[in-house]
């Protein structure tokens, strides 16, 4: 039998552990304040890899004061599948394994879709491995959980024209706050771990380091967690900052179309 001192510091701990399990939210909470709320709900935790021991093309602002930011050639360096972080973003500091990451802007896409809700996160790149400027996204879709609540039903990740679709208590790992964004294989939680590939910036729900090499972009792209930040609220922004009209090349999946297509993903 335990002690009844230990029985009561036990039961004071588990009183302020956090509740892990696909939290719901209102149906208000995707309309009200520009759906603010429903965004920050599942906004991912992003990691990114370090290949060949060099920093990557890492996200930042794809506009200032509402006006849209150029990106830069891919071929900036001279050399191709080389110098990836020319011309981008500097990632931060690398002290080792989750090292944090310089704050971007995430920005978000709300619609009703046959009963469900979806909500797209979107980031830019000022260039991949293959073109100027791109766009990589995440979309995560609610239903309703029967008692007047919405729960995280699946999850989106791009890939290269391609979405790997899996539900929500698929994913790899999963957490709910700054407390726990080091736990592994945890499962049903309110934020889903994703990894950046590092040459053409598809989105996995898994890491993969084997193949270090550019040629290889495609599921085996290298992805690591050498930098990890899960987003505060003042860098999930509402992608109506992104015009209509503007023009991103080859990244052709951004915030502008999203709000169009985002229901026939």
């Amino acid at each position: 039998m335990l002690p009844s001192t230990a029985k009561r510091l036990i039961a004071a701990l588990v009183a302020v552990m956090p509740v892990s399990a696909n939290n719901p939210i209102k149906w208000n909470d995707f309309w009200d304040n520009g759906g603010k709320k429903a965004a920050m709900a599942a906004v991912p935790m992003y990691h990114f890899g370090r290949p060949r021991g060099e920093a990557p093309c890492y996200p930042e602002d794809a506009e200032y004061n509402g006006v849209q930011v150029d990106g830069v050639s891919h071929l900036i360096g001279g050399v191709f599948c080389a110098n990836l972080n020319q011309g981008c973003r500097w990632p931060g500091e690398w002290t080792g394994r989750n090292s944090p990451g310089v704050p971007f802007p995430v920005y978000y896409t709300i619609k009703e879709c046959n009963g469900r809700v979806r909500v797209a996160y979107s980031i830019y790149f000022k260039k991949d491995t293959g073109h100027k400027s791109d766009w990589e996204n995440v979309i995560v879709e609610w239903s309703g959980d029967g008692k007047g609540g919405w729960i995280r039903e699946s999850i989106f990740l791009g890939q290269h024209n391609y979405w790997e679709k899996m539900g929500w208590g698929s994913i790899q790992n999963t957490v709910d706050g700054e407390w726990d964004k080091y736990d592994q294989d945890a499962k049903n939680r309110d934020h889903p771990k994703v990894y950046v590939g590092a040459f053409k910036h598809a989105t996995f729900h898994t890491r993969r380091t084997v193949i270090d090499s550019c040629a290889f972009a495609d599921g085996d792209e290298f992805r690591s967690n050498d930098w990890q930040i899960l987003p505060w609220s003042d860098l999930v922004k509402n992608g109506q900052v992104i015009k209509d009209g503007w023009d991103w090349g080859a990244a052709d999946t951004n915030p502008a179309s999203l709000r169009g297509s985002i229901c026939s993903k």
